[in-house]
């Protein structure tokens, strides 16, 4: 806000008028000065309950594993542990998810996807329907998820994923003017 600010000196034979006037002034510039204090205060305020609301205080501002250094990549994937065995206990997810799930690049994205997105449904700057949306979201997930290999993984045996496409070789094959995996059959 512009420093509005009125200093003068109130003239020794100013009406009563004038002197409520620039008394007045002065309380409004008091009351301006408290109201910027409490707007930045609560503007921090807001920023360490939003850290808090996740529940290891931290959310990775960056969560594209492609382009990850190894550090953040660290850091994430800590992060993405801890929020996944949550999400396991909250929901009863053990079958869906199995102990393996880290082995399953896929998974691994999808459930970085919706660890982000769920906190920022629950955060204090989301919509008041966002935390349904993502409970939509969870629900398509393990829709999907019933369709990927990790559906082989079950009592705590992982099952390898047993490639049903092959790349030939060179990747891409250029030379024979075809590009794309030869699917076995």
């Amino acid at each position: 806000m512009p420093d509005r600010t009125f200093l003068f000196d109130i003239p020794e034979q100013a009406s009563p008028q004038e002197r409520a006037t620039a008394e007045l002034a002065e309380l409004i510039d008091t009351l301006r000065g408290g109201v910027e204090q409490l707007a930045e205060a609560h503007a921090a305020l807001s920023d360490r309950v939003d850290a808090l609301d996740a529940p290891t205080g931290l959310v990775p501002a960056r969560h594209c594993w492609r382009d990850l250094h190894r550090d953040d990549a660290r850091e994430l994937w800590a992060w993405l542990i801890t929020w996944t065995h949550w999400l396991s206990d909250r929901y009863g997810l053990a079958q869906d998810l199995g102990t393996c799930w880290p082995a399953h690049p896929a998974l691994v994205e999808e459930l970085t996807a919706l660890a982000v997105s769920w906190h920022h449904a629950y955060s204090t700057k989301a919509d008041p329907d966002a935390p349904l949306r993502w409970h939509e979201a969870l629900h398509r997930a393990r829709i999907r998820w019933q369709h990927w290999d990790t559906t082989r993984c079950r009592h705590g045996q992982h099952t390898p994923r047993s490639p049903d496409t092959v790349w030939e070789q060179p990747w891409p094959d250029c030379e024979a003017g075809r590009v794309g995996p030869k699917v076995m059959g």
